[in-house]
C-alpha cells in the first residue's frame, strides 16, 4: 500500500506490557512517515506524555498497576493529550462492556491480538493523517496571524513615521525652542528656532552640548534639577537665561519637559521647549518695583495718621461715642498697615530679598503672647481660643517673622473657624518643633490645599470673607526660609489644621 508523506512523519506512542507485542507493532510501524516511542506501563507512558506530544496512542488494554482504561481517562484529563486519538490493543474483542467503556473514556477505535499489519497501518495511517491536516492549518493559521502581525507593525510604523514627519514640520515652524532627548537627557534633536537663536548647532547641542548657552550663574543649578527629573521621571520645569545670538543678550526662558512612556511604564525619550519669558519676567519685576515704591510712600503718612488718632484716642476730652470711633479708626489703620506689610514682603519675596534676623527665644512662650493679643478678639465673636506646650521650645530663628506667619494662620482660623474653638499648640523633638493651628470651621476641599499658597488666592472664593490672599503664601515662604515647611490637614466642612515644621536652629538656603 502507498506510504502517507515522510517529510511530515507523526510521532506515535505505543504502549504495552509485552515486550514481544511492542516488538511487533514496532516492526509493523517502522518508516519514515512516523517516529516511534515505546513504553511497557502506565506510569511510563505518562513520563513519555509530559516530555513531548503525539499524534496517535496505540495502547493495550490488560497491564498490571494501572490499566488502558485508567491510563486513557488520565491521558482525556490533560489538556495537552485530551484530543489526541487513542486505539485500543485487545485480545478480548467480543466483550461488548469492555468496548463500551473503552469509548467512554476516550477511544476512538480497537485493534485485536494478534494484529493484522494491514490494519493496523491503515488504521493508524487514517489518524496520522487527520493529524498531520491539523498540524498544517494550525501552522497555516499561525502563518495567517503572523502576517498580519507583520502587516500591523508595517501600518504602525509607518504611521509613526508619518506623525514624526508631521511632529517635525510642527516644530520647524512654530516661534520656540523645541527638543527631544533620549532617556537619560542626552539631547538627539534641536529644531531650527533653538539654532537660529542659540547659534548652536544640533550636532554642538547633542549630549550636553546645549548648556553652554545657558547663563553660567543658571547652569549648575538647571542642569542638577533636569538630572533630578531624569532620575525621577518627573516633569521637569525651570528658568534660566539662554544667550541670543544676534545681540549676546541673556533672557529669561521658561524651560518644560515630559518623559513620553511605553504601555510599561518605561520611559523613551523626553519633549521639552524652551519659551521666551523675558518680557513678562520685566513685567512681573515692574511690578513688584511698584508695590514696593507704592507700599512705602502709603506706610509714611499712614504711620503719621496713626500716631495722631493714637494721641486724641489718649486725650481725656474725648466722649464715649468719639472714643469708640477713634478706636475703630485706629484698628482700620492697623489693618491698612498690616496689607501695606504684606505687599511689602511679597515684594521682598519676588525678587529674593526676604531677609531673616535670626534669634535665641522660646517658641512656646511666642506663641502664647501671639495667641493671648488675639484671645480678646476671638471672645469678642464667642470663640474658644486655647494653648497647648508641655514644655518650653527654645531655637533659633526670626522671632518677628515667626509672629507673622502664627499671626496670619490665627487670622484665618479666626475668619473660617465659623465660631467653633481654635488650638493654638507647639511641641517638639531634638531636631525640629512644630507650631500648630488647628480650627473646626468650613475647611479646605482637597484640590484647593496646594493652590491656597499660591499668591493672590484665598480658601474660599467668597468676596465676603474679604483679604487679598497673601497670608498663607508668605507665610509658606517665611517658613521655607528658615529651611522648614508648612504641612495642612482639612477636608471640606471639617476644619484645618495648619503645622509650621521649623528645624531647631535656622538654616539659611544657599548658605
Amino acid at each position: 500500500m502507498t506510504r502517507p508523506n515522510s517529510e511530515d512523519p507523526v510521532d506515535l506512542l505505543l504502549v504495552d506490557d509485552r515486550p514481544e507485542d511492542l516488538l511487533t507493532l514496532t516492526h509493523v510501524l517502522a518508516g519514515p512517515e512516523y517516529r516511534l516511542t515505546t513504553a511497557t506501563s502506565g506510569p511510563e507512558a505518562l513520563k513519555r506524555l509530559l516530555e513531548q506530544d503525539f499524534g496517535v496512542i496505540l495502547l493495550d488494554v490488560f497491564m498490571p498497576t494501572m490499566d488502558g482504561f485508567e491510563l486513557a481517562e488520565l491521558i482525556k484529563q490533560r489538556e495537552r493529550s485530551q484530543h489526541t486519538p487513542i486505539i485500543f490493543l485487545t485480545a478480548a474483542v467480543s466483550d461488548m462492556p469492555q468496548i463500551y467503556r473503552g469509548y467512554s473514556v476516550g477511544a476512538v477505535d480497537y485493534l485485536t491480538k494478534p494484529v493484522d499489519p494491514d490494519v493496523v497501518r491503515a488504521k493508524v495511517a487514517v489518524f496520522a493523517d487527520l493529524f498531520r491536516k491539523d498540524r498544517r492549518l494550525e501552522r497555516h493559521a499561525l502563518a495567517l496571524r503572523e502576517g498580519e502581525r507583520r502587516e500591523r507593525e508595517v501600518m504602525i510604523t509607518e504611521l509613526r513615521h508619518a506623525a514624526e514627519r508631521r511632529y517635525m514640520h510642527l516644530a520647524e515652524a512654530v516661534p520656540l525652542c523645541v527638543w527631544t532627548a533620549e532617556p537619560n537627557g542626552d539631547l538627539t534633536y534641536a529644531n531650527r528656532y533653538w539654532t537660529e537663536y542659540t547659534g548652536i548647532s544640533l550636532d554642538e547641542a547633542r549630549g550636553m552640548g546645549w548648556s553652554r548657552a545657558v547663563h553660567e550663574d543658571d547652569r549648575a543649578g538647571y542642569v542638577q534639577a533636569w538630572r533630578e527629573s531624569i532620575e525621577k521621571g518627573s516633569q521637569f520645569q525651570q528658568e534660566c537665561r539662554i544667550q541670543r545670538l544676534g545681540d549676546g543678550v541673556y533672557r529669561w526662558h521658561q524651560s518644560r519637559a515630559v518623559p513620553e512612556r511605553a504601555d510599561s511604564g518605561q520611559i523613551l525619550s523626553w519633549l521639552g521647549t524652551h519659551t521666551d519669558i523675558e518680557d513678562s519676567k520685566q513685567a512681573v519685576f515692574a511690578r513688584d518695583e511698584f508695590l514696593s515704591i507704592a507700599s512705602h510712600e502709603l506706610r509714611t503718612p499712614l504711620t503719621a495718621l496713626k500716631l495722631r488718632l493714637q494721641s486724641v484716642l489718649h486725650s481725656r476730652d474725648l466722649s464715649e461715642k468719639a472714643e469708640r470711633r477713634v478706636e475703630s479708626a485706629v484698628r482700620q489703620t492697623e489693618r491698612l498697615e498690616r496689607l501695606i506689610d504684606n505687599l511689602l514682603d511679597v515684594s521682598r519675596i519676588t525678587t529674593g530679598h526676604l531677609e531673616l534676623e535670626p534669634e535665641s527665644f522660646d517658641l512656646a512662650e511666642m506663641a502664647q503672647d501671639v495667641a493671648e493679643r488675639f484671645r480678646e478678639q476671638a471672645a469678642g465673636g464667642g470663640v474658644p481660643l486655647s494653648f497647648e506646650a508641655s514644655t518650653p521650645v527654645p531655637g533659633n530663628w526670626d522671632r518677628m517673622r515667626l509672629e507673622q506667619v502664627l499671626t496670619n494662620l490665627l487670622a484665618n482660623a479666626l475668619k473660617f473657624g465659623e465660631g467653633k474653638p481654635i488650638l493654638v499648640s507647639v511641641n517638639a523633638d531634638a531636631k525640629t518643633a512644630v507650631l500648630t493651628v488647628a480650627d473646626q470651621g468650613i475647611g479646605i476641599a482637597p484640590q484647593d490645599l496646594s493652590r491656597i499658597f499660591h499668591q493672590f488666592e484665598r480658601v474660599l472664593g467668597h468676596r465676603s470673607f474679604g483679604g487679598l490672599g497673601m497670608g498663607l503664601y508668605i507665610a509658606r515662604q517665611i517658613a521655607q526660609a528658615h529651611g522648614g515647611r508648612i504641612e495642612v490637614d482639612s477636608a471640606h466642612g471639617k476644619g484645618s489644621k495648619f503645622r509650621v515644621v521649623l528645624p531647631r536652629e535656622y538654616l539659611k538656603i544657599g548658605a
